[in-house]
């Protein structure tokens, strides 16, 4: 507002030049806010959806290694008992009719020397269940067996009690296997006598042929390993907090591992009430993460959501040579969100502190202008001292932020920068002043080009790249680009703005 007092002289009022402005600046502001916080939030869920698969992957890899540790100490244990003496001596004797013809050392005399070496070996590892021989005929006779029962002790089961396994389902691939080789069957419930074993015991099982004095298989060697420790000491790298559920579960999707204690094995010991994962959760794809290890998991029954982490197979598969299941991890989706507030926060803050700042000296500046002008048309004035007065100020107030900012001519000639900017793109400012960006910078991309040549034509723009750093951390820059015009209502040039989104 400009008033005229009775002795002539002319005082131009605050308030009107700034109603006028806030009515340009607070619409720009409020797209910025809203623009911004879109960004961030979309931004942060990638951030938190990379570092749960990162944790994914970590876990795996520590699972693995685990595995890997576990396995081939097994292994060794399998070819070691396959390559005792008292094998070689069981054979002669049961060709021998019971007797050794060589050392005249009985079956049983034999039997009763590995049964000794097994004990020294075994009796104080509690996560062999099982030590078996078991003839490699049709029959599949057991010719020895010890058992340690659930929290018992390994014992010699009496010959009365032997059974034939030929007709198991984990027969036929053991009998394919030639000398030195190993078989390690899929995590299942112990079946005895045809039936599974109560309490429940969860086991892996190891076997390897055994040979005779001429090399020719007779027998395979078989271990029963408590499923649980190995289950155990898979899970325990996931380091899982409270808010964590982990899951596995054989190809077929049924459970081997639960939250839920009563869900795994039920597939063998309550078929009909027995979910497969697909059938407890309904997967979909995150529109946040282009990674196949992480999606949408929604349960069934109640409608609940989580971000499921899915490994790309079993921790054990590249040690067995075949798939035999999956890990997946899950998180709530209340605790994911709440993940990506917690990453979104300091960086919306920084967001909006950087555009309050920028739109508080824009405000400033464009109410200078404006009182100028309105002095110059209370004044009849038409000159160009006013707004040489205004870009003075302006390129003086740029130089000053706090931010990386750029000041063009109509031909793109730089007539202003903040310092920021020089720091940014390590250049001097005296190297900048009057020079043309293009030539300055030929390698500019086309759409960068596009958007300014828009800016000229008047019209605001902005776009976002995601780049990488020298240290190999992803981030975002955003370019603004807003026109600025003449008193006389011209386009005058442009004024461009960067900033960069990043989680630290």
């Amino acid at each position: 507002m400009i008033r005229q007092s009775t002795n002539y002289s002319i005082t131009i009022g605050w308030l009107g030049s700034l109603q006028k402005v806030l009515w340009v600046v607070a619409p720009i502001f409020a797209v910025f806010a809203m623009l911004s916080i879109y960004l961030v939030f979309h931004y942060a869920k990638f951030e938190v959806a990379e570092s749960l698969e990162s944790r994914l992957l970590l876990g795996t890899r520590a699972a693995e290694q685990v595995a890997r540790e576990k396995f081939q100490i097994t292994r060794d244990e399998l070819l070691f008992f396959s390559r005792l003496s008292a094998n070689r001596g069981m054979a002669r004797a049961l060709r021998g009719g019971g007797v050794d013809p060589t050392t005249d050392v009985i079956l049983e005399d034999w039997i009763r020397n590995f049964n000794d070496v097994a004990f020294q070996y075994a009796e104080s590892k509690s996560r062999i269940l099982q030590i078996r021989i078991i003839l490699a005929n049709e029959q599949g006779n057991e010719l020895l067996k010890l058992k340690r029962p659930p929290q018992g002790k390994l014992s010699r089961v009496p010959q009365r009690e032997l059974q034939e396994k030929g007709s198991y389902s984990y027969m036929p691939a053991v009998r394919a296997l030639t000398l030195d080789q190993v078989y390690w069957s899929p995590i299942e419930l112990n079946v005895e006598n045809g039936r599974i074993e109560r309490p429940p015991q969860p086991t892996i099982r190891g076997a390897t042929p055994i040979a005779d004095d001429q090399g020719d298989v007779w027998a395979y060697l078989v271990i029963n390993y408590d499923a649980l420790v190995l289950l155990a000491d898979l899970t325990r790298t996931f380091n899982r907090d409270e808010h964590t559920e982990l899951f596995a579960y054989r190809p077929n999707g049924h459970y081997i591992l639960h939250p839920q204690s009563g869900r795994a094995f039920q597939h063998e010991l309550q078929p009909a009430q027995a979910l497969t994962y697909r059938q407890e959760f309904e997967l979909s794809d995150a529109d946040w993460s282009d990674s196949s290890n992480l999606m949408l998991a929604k349960r069934r029954s109640d409608g609940s959501e989580f971000v499921a982490l899915h490994s790309n197979a079993a921790p054990y598969e590249a040690l067995t040579g075949d798939v035999r299941g999956r890990f997946t991890i899950h998180v709530p989706r209340e605790r994911f969100d709440d993940m990506v507030w917690n990453t979104a926060l300091p960086m919306m803050l920084e967001m909006m502190s950087i555009g309050l700042l920028f739109t508080v000296v824009l405000t400033l500046v464009m109410v200078r202008v404006a009182r100028q002008k309105d002095l110059a048309q209370a004044l009849g004035l038409r000159g160009s001292w006013q707004q040489a007065e205004s870009e003075a100020m302006i390129v003086l107030m740029l130089e000053k932020l706090p931010l990386a900012m750029a000041m063009f001519d109509t031909s793109m000639r730089y007539l202003a920068v903040s310092e920021r900017w020089c720091q940014e793109y390590g250049v001097q400012a005296q190297e900048l002043i009057g020079r043309d960006h293009e030539a300055l910078f030929p390698h500019v991309r086309n759409t960068f080009k596009n958007l300014c040549r828009q800016g000229l034509d008047g019209k605001s723009s902005e776009v976002s790249e995601h780049l990488i750093d020298s240290a190999g951390h992803a981030y975002t820059v955003v370019w603004r680009i807003e026109p600025w015009h003449r008193l006389d209502g011209e386009v005058a040039g442009i004024m461009v703005l960067s900033y960069r989104l990043d989680a630290s």
